[in-house]
Order: C-alpha cells, then sequence, then structure tokens
C-alpha cells in the first residue's frame, strides 16, 4: 500500500476499502498541491475521484455517460426533468429554490453529446452537504412524471385558427423543443451538429443529442423513464469532490443516500472510436435564412479532419499547441492566409481542435463566403499546410504556443468557473471514455517530452503531415442558406399537426385540453418549500478571509502575497502620475 500524505485524509491509503469503495490510486498533484484519489465502488462499479487540497472551495460533481441512439433530444430532456422535483424534494424547481437558500457559488448542469453533468460549488460546510443531498435526490431519484415531461420536452396544445373562430388547431409546445427551434436556426449551432454529423456517421456523435424538433415530438413519456433507469445508475456514474472536506463524509453520504440502494447493473454505454475512411468526403447542409436577406455570402466553408484517440494525452497536447501554432491569433500562419484571402470574414463556426469527443477532430475554415468558393478555400489551406510542412515552421511560433498551452493548464482562476469545476471538465471526457483522469493534470512529463521531440527533428512539421495532410478521414463541409428552409419548415409541421388532429378520437382531445390545463394550475400553484434544507444565521462565518502581504526590502514599496498559483509569479506595478507634464 501507498500512504500519501493528505492533512485533510490523514489515515488513507492506496488499496484501502471505505464505504463500499476501493481507493485504486492515491498519488500527489505537486503542481497544484493537492492529494489525488481515484475510487471505485466494489458493489455497483461507480467510480470517484476526489482532489484534496486547502481550497475552502467546495465542489461536488455527478456525471453519466448518456448516449443517444436519436435524435429525440432523450438526454437533454432528461437533464430538465430530473429538475422538477424529486422523491424527496418533491417540488417543481428545486435548483431555482435552492439558489434563495444556498451560498454556492456554482450550480448548474450540462448536457454534451455523450455525457450529462451536474456540478455545484460553494465555500460553507452545511451548504455543501445540503446541495448534495438535492442533487443526489434529483439525479437518482426523481419523479419524472407526465406533466413534468410535457412541460419540458413537448406536449400537443390547441389554439383557436382565428381569433373569432370556433375553429381550432394543434401546436406544439415545451421548454426544450422551443429551445432547440432555436438553435436549429442559428448558423453557429447548425454548424457545430452538422460537423459532428459529416465526421462520426457511424457513432452517437451523428446525433443530435440536444433534439432535432422534427424528431423531439417522437419521443415518448415511457422512453424518458427508461433512458433515466439506464443511464443515471451508480453503473453508470461518474461522482467527483474537490476541496477540503474530508473524502470519507463524501462518501459516507453517497453511500446512504444512493450507492446502498442499487446493485450493478451493464448500462450500456460505451462509445466505440469512429470507422475510419479511406478517402476525403464531402459534405452540404443548409440553415434557415429570412427572404429578405441577401444569401449571395452567407456560406461556411470548413475543413475538418478526424484526429487522435481522446486517451492519448500526449498527442492531445500535441495537437492543441498544433492549433495554437496554425489559428492561435491574427499572425499564425493558416489564420493569416484565410483572412488575407479576402473571401470570407472570419473563421467558420468549429474552427480549432476539439478533444471533447471519444476521437478528436481539427478543423478550420471561413464564414460569410460564396458557395463557389469552397474549392478555393480548401486550396489555401492545403497550400499552407503543405508549405509548413515542407519549409519548416518558426521557432518562435512553436515556443510561444507552448508557453500559452502550458500557461493555460497551470493558471489557478475562478473564471468561468470555480477552480474545482474546471478541473472536473478538463478530466471528464478521457475519464469516461477508460482513460487515467489523473493523466490530465500531470502534463509536466508530456511537456518535457514534447521539447525533446521538437529538439530531435521537425516534430510539428510531420503532425501535420499525419493528422492532416495524409489523413484521408477528412470532410469538406459547406453549410449553405436557404431562404425557403424555415417556411418549408412551417408548412411540413402544420401538415404533420393537420393530420394528426384529424385521427384524434375525442377522447385524446379532452386529454390534451385537459393536461394544458392541469399544466397552467400547476404552474400557478405557490409551494411548500419547507422540505429543502436551508442555512441557518448561525451557519454562515461572520469573519472575511484576509490576506496578509509581506514586505519586501526594495528601493520601492514592494509586497509579496504568498498563494496556491501552480508555479505562476504574478506581478503587479503601478506608478504615480502626478509628475508628468
Amino acid at each position: 500500500m501507498t500512504k500519501i500524505h493528505d492533512r485533510n485524509n490523514p489515515n488513507l491509503k492506496q488499496g484501502q476499502t471505505l464505504h463500499g469503495y476501493r481507493i485504486e490510486l492515491a498519488t500527489r498533484l505537486h503542481d497544484i498541491d493537492a492529494v489525488f484519489y481515484r475510487l471505485v465502488h466494489e458493489a455497483t462499479g461507480a467510480r470517484h475521484v476526489h482532489i484534496s487540497n486547502d481550497d475552502k472551495e467546495n465542489t461536488f460533481g455527478v456525471t453519466f455517460k448518456t448516449v443517444p441512439t436519436d435524435s429525440t433530444g432523450v438526454a437533454h430532456i432528461l437533464e430538465h426533468t430530473v429538475l422538477c422535483g424529486s422523491r424527496d424534494y418533491p417540488v417543481r424547481d428545486p435548483f431555482f429554490s435552492m439558489l434563495k437558500r444556498s451560498l454556492s457559488t456554482f450550480m448548474n448542469a450540462f448536457t454534451a453529446s455523450d455525457w450529462t453533468m451536474y456540478p455545484f460549488s460553494t465555500q460553507n460546510r452545511k451548504d455543501f452537504f445540503n446541495l448534495m443531498d438535492v442533487y443526489l435526490d434529483a439525479a437518482f431519484y426523481p419523479k419524472i412524471d407526465r406533466l413534468s415531461f410535457k412541460q419540458e420536452g413537448h406536449r400537443l396544445e390547441t389554439e383557436k385558427a382565428a381569433p373569432d373562430s370556433a375553429e381550432f388547431e394543434l401546436v406544439y409546445k415545451g421548454v426544450v423543443y422551443n429551445e432547440m427551434k432555436g438553435a436549429m436556426s442559428s448558423p453557429d449551432q447548425v454548424m457545430g451538429r452538422s460537423l459532428l454529423n459529416a465526421l462520426y456517421p457511424d457513432t452517437t456523435y451523428s446525433y443530435n443529442s440536444g433534439g432535432d424538433p422534427v424528431i423531439i415530438p417522437r419521443l415518448t413519456h415511457a422512453q424518458l423513464l427508461a433512458f433515466h433507469q439506464r443511464h443515471y445508475h451508480p453503473s453508470n456514474a461518474y461522482f467527483y469532490t474537490y476541496g477540503n472536506l474530508p473524502l470519507k463524509e463524501h462518501l459516507a453520504r453517497i453511500s446512504e443516500k444512493v450507492t446502498n440502494h442499487f446493485e450493478r447493473i451493464d448500462p450500456g454505454t460505451q462509445v466505440p472510436s469512429q470507422p475510419r475512411w479511406e478517402t476525403a468526403r464531402q459534405a452540404r447542409f443548409t440553415y434557415p435564412l429570412a427572404s429578405t436577406e441577401d444569401p449571395t455570402k452567407k456560406c461556411q466553408v470548413s475543413l475538418a479532419w478526424l484526429t487522435c484517440d481522446l486517451r492519448d494525452f500526449f498527442e492531445v497536447l500535441v495537437l492543441s499547441v498544433l492549433e495554437r501554432i496554425l489559428l492561435g491569433n491574427a499572425a499564425s500562419p493558416l489564420r493569416k492566409a484565410l483572412m488575407d484571402s479576402g473571401l470570407g470574414s472570419a473563421l467558420s463556426d468549429g474552427s480549432g481542435y476539439d478533444a471533447d469527443n471519444r476521437d478528436t477532430f481539427f478543423a478550420c475554415g471561413l464564414k460569410d463566403c460564396a458557395e463557389a468558393s469552397a474549392s478555393a478555400v480548401e486550396k489555401i489551406i492545403f497550400d499552407v499546410l503543405t508549405q509548413l510542412a515542407t519549409g519548416g515552421i518558426d521557432a518562435e511560433l512553436i515556443t510561444s504556443a507552448i508557453h500559452q498551452i502550458e500557461f493555460h493548464h497551470k493558471e489557478v482562476t475562478n473564471t468561468p468557473y470555480p477552480y474545482g469545476i474546471k478541473l472536473l471538465l478538463m478530466t471528464i471526457g478521457s475519464w469516461l471514455h477508460g482513460g487515467a483522469p489523473e493523466r490530465i493534470l500531470q502534463l509536466d512529463e508530456d511537456f518535457n517530452q514534447l521539447r525533446k521531440a521538437i529538439a530531435a527533428g521537425p516534430f510539428f512539421e510531420n503532425r501535420i503531415k499525419h493528422y492532416l495532410l495524409d489523413n484521408p478521414h477528412r470532410v469538406r463541409m459547406v453549410l449553405a442558406p436557404d431562404l425557403q428552409k424555415a417556411q418549408e419548415e412551417e408548412v411540413r409541421v402544420r401538415k404533420e399537426l393537420k393530420a394528426h388532429k384529424q385521427q384524434l378520437p375525442p377522447k385524446q382531445l379532452a386529454q390534451i385540453e385537459k393536461d394544458a390545463q392541469q399544466l397552467e394550475r400547476l404552474q400557478a400553484t405557490p409551494e411548500d418549500l419547507s422540505c429543502l434544507p436551508t442555512l441557518a444565521l448561525d451557519d454562515i462565518p461572520g469573519d472575511i478571509a484576509v490576506y496578509e502581504p509581506t514586505s519586501i526590502e526594495s528601493a520601492v514599496p514592494l509586497w509579496r502575497y504568498t498563494l496556491p498559483t501552480s508555479g505562476i509569479c504574478y506581478f503587479t506595478g503601478a506608478a504615480g502620475a502626478a509628475t508628468i507634464p
């Protein structure tokens, strides 16, 4: 057994078992002055990562692999619906209600292409366990009742065909349905979804995880319940905690609330690698453009390549640096060549390196260009890549890119999320696909390996050849405006609803109207929030943390603050301007 000194968890060892969990790994993260624990719950297979340090801003998150097999938006709708009340907290929106009863620094939920996450952060101990109870109850014991599904997902309602008419027509409503109608009208959203569809045609990423408005109405309440039962299970759960609270307390609470009450299942949520192509492909997608706008230069043209496995941490680092070299700023060679061409106004949406999926990808191109420019844009990209691969890359450009990536990786900030949540978002991707989550936090060896490889020869030049020039898993994608698309979709929906109305028995029509009335009453009914945990005044510390500087002997006043900054020194200087003429 390996013992690591950890003042928050003084007696924990690698190999030890507690609350049904076995500590698979305990190791020190020197860069961020923390101890990393990776555990597995032996009965259910639940995974847990804990990062122990002196940070009083503690973080919790539970993430599930959610792998859609269609574009009904089931994972997205489920994320919304589990937040509509649970077994112990049967209120309509416990998260929103907890905002008024909590000192949280962050509360939210995220749905990605293949996972759903429920994270929070707070600096108050009692608040932390209050929120953990609410989150665990919402995730594992939600009500998911029929009206909540209709409210958050989709439903049919009746509306008058005209203000003075007795005739009625059916309409689709629902929070996610309306949200995705807006998203699929936005070129950047359509571009992002289309890139995934084109590059990953044989995997879950080809589906719209947020939901396609055309497909969303096909989802049933029973299918939503089945998806929850299979995916929101400890055997498919990845728990995460961060901060200075003891790990034993986290595990005790999770065991009491969750893992003691489930048996192991096989959730069947493995995501296979996309089979590689032998020849490049082309794809064309469209987005709706108002008929009053000029479509002449409203296309996007992008080249996208499938690159490395997300779990290959060194190659992910290499491609992150390569992205910075090629596109990182206005002077970067590929970005500059594309912008100087005058063929478009900006880089295409989705340009850059994306390391969020099982297989990562790189994309670049132009937006606001003519569709006829597609070949010219492709030629510019290949000309620049060929020139860099054969003529070499400026050494200063490489050094600068590595420095920026290294700085970004090391920097301890709470922007835009608390630091504990930033670490969770960094580790979750590879962890879900069987990678070692601690590796993404231990990149010093990879940076050293990278510098040695650069010194040994034309490293990035060869990577350009391997991942881009000689890689047949490439798609040239055009996103073009369609002046008729919005109108055609409206006509399609009207026809669909008209046909549905004609086949609707009077009993079902009465149920639709009854559901709408019930939902309206439910939304208007005041709730008893007393079941939710809260904080008393005594639970809130009255003191404020003050960081005192150390004075340093100098010709000018100089002070130093000693804080855990991951080895980065921050300097701020001020000079009086009163004597400047």
